[in-house]
């Protein structure tokens, strides 16, 4: 089993994601009344129907009315379908390979083919039913009482993808894979090849009235005209790559034309293969395929007249008035298309897939897969037409406000509420009708469901929805409040400048000159988007009263500031913030929540240097500061470079340090040493005192050092 045959299987058997749902989002920025809006063909679609249609200008009204009739329990898939000559229909089935008939409101069974799936049925002379099978790839006959034999195996098939009976040749049309080829086949069995395709398979056969054979293909997605064995004419090449079905009438073609995403992998052998994708399809689930419907007119005028983005085609069929039937393979749906490419969601069933259908005959049908079933499409008007909103998520519980609707005719409308995403015994039931506009009469709870009843009014429809609702106002919270990050001089420690300590050391350019001006910045946690005002509070380390930063007719709405600290002496301060969203919520309703910061440091004034003295080559004193500690020392001999000081005990950790310079090693005479001492919060000190450095005995060599000199600073 190839990779292109396990998409095939999968594919047509998987659940794919629904058509997307347009529901008007809540206004964002304000716990304001909000409303979901339902008003187009996108947003109806998203829901359910029952026995009800969306059009594509979106308007929903009543659909056709089913008549759902049972299948036994082993059958999974209902893949293909033929009519005999007086009418009566017969089904193909898998994974078992049963075939059923239809007896009015039954469905018997009528032969068992041996086989895992019936991909394809078509009646020849004298009644007799043929059955295209895999993964063998048989031909089977089946004579009108039911006996089965098999008629052929041809050559290199493993499986038959479409029959076509054309009985001016009488000849049996079969589609096949993994060799793409198209045979010729007679009743007797005798198998001749009609066209080797250049594609892995041929999916699709279509035979017009007047004996055109159309094929289409997988892989390339070719759409060809077979005039004769091996006269092929390419008729189109068609974006994706797969035409899945096709169906001709008057001249006009209709196309399937799909884009599959590759299948889950499969272990095993080809029959393995087979039964995971055609039984226990549930679980084995390929990402959605694209749809496109496509009609080729009698002019030769390609059109694509319908698609979708999630979900592909399995079924195609014209009927006389030009309308387009196209089954889908997701969310158990189908569509009718309007010769003026108008459509709509005709059919909607709780099956996940469409797989089999004739919408043209007297006595209309179609059949799913992935859960099995038959429906009737019984003419007239349904009694009961239902459209069911998705769930609609207000994000937080709420209070339910009007429900109001556009439409005509009588309509009742009826709502239900629960705290999970899909309703469970947990929600409550469905409420009262509403047959014009109202409050809501469901409880307060965070999702909504919403659907309409159109009753035996032959008007009745329904354009527009809208629910409107008031989320509780949720609170918002400070989480961090913070000093804005400030870049470190070269060789400052991060302890000492203040900020993290998981930023290395001289690893960054330091602060500028010092500014009083303390840049603050906090996070805040506003799940429903209020626009928020924040009051600003401090007090010293030590005090219990908090001093306001703003006055009251000032606000602030950024999540930063800059504090002006030169009216504080120097200290710790907490720093509190405040967030309150009253600029959105009327004052009862309004949430706020504080916020405090770790003690920052206040210091707007610098060291002081004193004990300054000068001797015997050396230059000794003290930094003091009133709050530190001294987070950096330098010294300079003669307007020189600056040069990194150690304190005595090599620890910058106190607000008082002791220090030492040796410039015994500086050439004699008198030098100027200078002494700049720096503290946490930026503020430097600068002093100097004169020293005088006496010559090197007779006989020695001068240390070096700058120039050729030795400096005995205590510097590392």
């Amino acid at each position: 089993m190839n990779t292109k045959t396990l998409r095939r299987l999968v594919g047509l058997v998987a659940v794919l994601s629904a058509l997307a749902v347009a529901v008007l989002p809540p206004l964002a920025g304000a716990v304001s009344t909000r409303v979901f809006e339902i008003d187009d063909a996108a947003a109806f679609s998203a829901g359910e129907l029952s026995q009800a249609t969306v059009s594509s200008e979106g308007r929903v009204t009543a659909g056709a009315e089913l008549r759902r009739l049972a299948l036994p329990d082993d059958v999974g898939v209902v893949w293909s379908w033929a009519r005999r000559a007086d009418g009566q229909l017969f089904l193909g089935t898998g994974p078992n390979g049963k075939i059923f008939r239809q007896e009015d409101d039954r469905l018997e069974l009528f032969a068992e083919t041996g086989e895992m799936v019936v991909t394809s049925l078509a009646f020849g002379d004298g009644g007799v039913l043929y059955a295209g099978t895999l993964p063998e790839g048989r031909i089977l006959a089946i004579e009108p009482g039911g006996a089965v034999r098999v008629l052929v195996q041809p050559p290199q098939a493993e499986h038959v993808w479409a029959l076509a009976w054309d009985a001016r040749r009488r000849v049996l049309f079969a589609a096949t894979g993994p060799e793409g080829q198209v045979f010729a086949v007679a009743p007797d069995g005798t198998a001749d090849l009609w066209w080797d395709a250049p594609a892995a398979h041929v999916m699709s056969l279509a035979l017009a009235a007047d004996g055109t054979l159309y094929a289409g293909t997988s892989d390339d997605a070719l759409v060809v005209r077979l005039d004769g064995p091996g006269r092929a004419e390419v008729v189109f090449d068609f974006p994706g790559n797969e035409i899945t079905a096709l169906d001709a009438r008057d001249g006009v073609l209709a196309v399937a034309a799909n884009e599959f995403a590759d299948p889950p992998a499969v272990s095993g052998g080809a029959g393995t293969a087979i039964k995971h994708s055609a039984s226990a399809s549930r679980t084995a689930r390929p990402r959605p395929g694209k749809g496109r419907v496509w009609r080729v007119g009698v002019d030769g005028r390609v059109e694509r007249v319908w698609s979708q983005e999630e979900g592909h085609v399995t079924s195609v069929q014209l009927a006389a008035d030009g309308t387009l039937f196209a089954s889908l393979g997701a969310e158990g749906r189908i569509v009718r298309v309007a010769p003026d490419r108008t459509f709509s969601v005709w059919i909607d069933v709780d099956e996940r897939q469409v797989l089999a259908m004739d919408l043209r005959s007297d006595a209309p049908f179609f059949a799913t897969g992935d859960g099995a079933a038959f429906y009737r499409v019984v003419p007239g008007r349904p009694r009961s037409a239902v459209w069911q909103s998705r769930v609609l998520d207000a994000e937080f519980a709420s209070r339910w406000g009007q429900l109001t609707w556009r439409g005509s005719g009588r309509v009742e409308f009826q709502t239900r509420a629960g705290g999970t995403e899909r309703p469970d015994a947990t929600w409550s039931a469905w409420s009262s009708s509403l047959t014009e506009p109202g409050p809501i009469r469901s409880p307060g709870a965070r999702f909504l469901q919403i659907r309409a009843l159109l009753g035996d009014d032959p008007t009745a429809s329904v354009r527009s929805v809208s629910a409107y609702y008031l989320p509780r106002n949720q609170r918002p919270v400070v989480t961090e409040v913070g000093l804005k990050a400030r870049p470190l001089r070269r060789g400052t420690t991060p302890a000492a400048a203040g900020v993290a300590a998981s930023e290395a050391a001289g690893e960054r350019e330091g602060p500028g000159a010092p500014s009083p001006m303390l840049g603050l910045t906090w996070k805040v946690d506003n799940p429903d988007a209020d626009r928020l005002r924040y009051r600003l509070r401090f007090r010293e380390e030590g005090q219990t009263s908090w001093r306001d930063v703003l006055r009251e007719h000032e606000t602030l709405t950024a999540t930063e500031y800059v504090w002006n600290t030169s009216s504080v002496p120097d200290g710790f301060y907490v720093f509190e913030v405040e967030a309150s969203d009253e600029l959105s919520n009327p004052a009862a309703l309004s949430l706020r929540s504080q916020f405090s910061s770790e003690p920052l440091l206040v210091d707007n004034h610098a060291p002081i240097l004193s004990e300054l003295r000068a001797q015997d080559g050396r230059v000794t004193g003290r930094a003091l500061d009133a709050l530190g500690p001294i987070a950096r020392m330098e010294f300079a001999v003669d307007g020189g470079e600056w040069n990194v000081l150690f304190p005595i005990d090599d620890l910058l950790d106190t607000r008082d340090e002791r220090f030492e310079v040796d410039v015994s090693g500086e050439p004699s005479g008198l030098h100027v040493v200078a002494v700049r001492a720096t503290d946490a919060g930026g503020n430097s000190v600068v002093g100097e005192v004169e020293v005088s450095v006496a010559a090197p005995p007779a006989g020695t060599s001068p240390p070096e050092g700058r120039g050729g000199r030795r400096t005995g600073a205590r510097a590392r």
